[in-house]
């Protein structure tokens, strides 16, 4: 065989070795320039060539977003701490940090025997101003009926009598109302001695142990709504006409693998701060039975615009050069190259808008 033929043979045979998609480059050039430098000869032009394999795909529509993406920390706006009014010491505690807790359960008691003591001996003090109202309002009415039976005869009594008894019923009166005010506030001292949550939520810290002084002004338990927590971001101002209430949320976590939360943006704040300018932005989530810590870190995404029949292109099959991108077409056998005009786009595809010189199915 013949140097000629047996080149031949090697050709075919790279060709037909040659996978039939994907990108690559054929080994053919080198084995040739191997033959041809064997022989004497130089290896043809066409053998040299690289050939590069090419797989297509027909355009389609499908749903394209145009997405916001943010971080921000879990926040609930519903925080309280709960401070002790009375400096005394804590005998119970029946709660502990990441308790679930209603409103006006009771957290905490403190030592109370002597504000019970008070209150009893208010009690007491009330009752006998009641004793002293009731008799002073008979005198004064014994005294009326003596000083109306006399007509027009000389009185029973004197009116300086009829008009003391009437100040002594007036001060018993007066009497017993303080009395019940000093129950009053010894019965609300008693409550003070009892340290209960004023919302329903989760105990998120505990600084109070069995024995200590509780101290007046300083935070005993923290309580937090985490039923419906927040995530507090901002945004440049130009985002400002894309932004809007009631725009769907989707976030998720790091720390929660495979997990998606929904959610909705509540309000947009309608100034932009001077210094930054970014506005401020609150979305709500709802977790359902999943418990948010507070301080967690989320991505979330904002779903802006939504289209159901974009033309998409992979960008797998994107060129890009001079600033622009671009795409090959088989036509009529032949591939040109297109430029598109971008749309909206996502991790795996880009919109080619309508000015794109592309039709579905290409």
């Amino acid at each position: 065989m013949n140097v000629s033929a047996s080149l031949c043979f090697l050709l075919l045979g790279l060709a037909l070795a040659t996978p039939s998609c994907g990108f690559k480059k054929s080994a053919a050039p080198s084995q040739a320039d191997a033959a041809a430098a064997q022989s004497g000869e130089k290896a043809p032009a066409a053998a040299r060539k690289e050939t590069l394999l090419v797989r297509v795909r027909p355009l389609l529509r499908g749903v394209i977003e145009r997405r916001l993406e943010a971080t921000a920390n879990v926040d609930s706006l519903n925080v309280v701490d709960v401070i002790p009014e009375r400096a005394e010491p804590v005998v119970e505690i029946f709660v502990e940090e990441g308790d679930r807790v209603k409103a006006g359960q009771e957290l905490a008691r403190l030592r109370s025997e002597q504000v019970d003591l008070s209150r009893r001996d208010a009690e007491v003090r009330l009752a006998e101003t009641k004793l002293g109202t009731l008799q002073a309002q008979r005198d004064f009415e014994r005294n009326q009926r003596l000083w109306q039976e006399g007509g027009n005869t000389p009185r029973l009594i004197a009116e300086q009598v009829l008009e003391t008894s009437r100040q002594a019923w007036d001060s018993a009166k007066a009497a017993e109302a303080g009395a019940q005010v000093t129950l009053d506030r010894a019965a609300w001292d008693l409550t003070r001695c009892t340290l209960r949550s004023p919302i329903a939520g989760i105990v998120t810290l505990r600084d109070l142990s069995l024995g200590d002084m509780a101290t007046v002004g300083q935070r005993a338990f923290q309580i937090a709504d985490l039923s419906r927590p927040k995530l507090i971001f901002y945004r440049p101002q130009r985002e400002l006409v894309s932004l809007m209430g009631g725009q769907p949320v989707t976030a998720t976590s790091e720390a929660l693998p495979g997990i998606s939360i929904p959610g909705l943006i509540e309000r947009i704040a309608p100034v932009v701060d001077a210094n930054t300018g970014t506005i401020k932005v609150v979305a709500g989530l709802n977790p359902g039975e999943l418990v948010l810590p507070t301080g967690i870190l989320m991505r979330l995404t904002v779903v802006l615009e939504r289209r159901e029949q974009a033309l998409l292109v992979p960008k797998e099959a994107l060129l890009y050069e001079g600033g622009g991108a671009y795409v090959f077409v088989l036509r009529e056998g032949h591939a040109r190259r297109i430029l598109i005009v971008p749309g909206f786009e996502d991790a795996k595809h880009l919109e080619a808008a309508a000015e794109t010189a592309l039709s579905e199915g290409e």
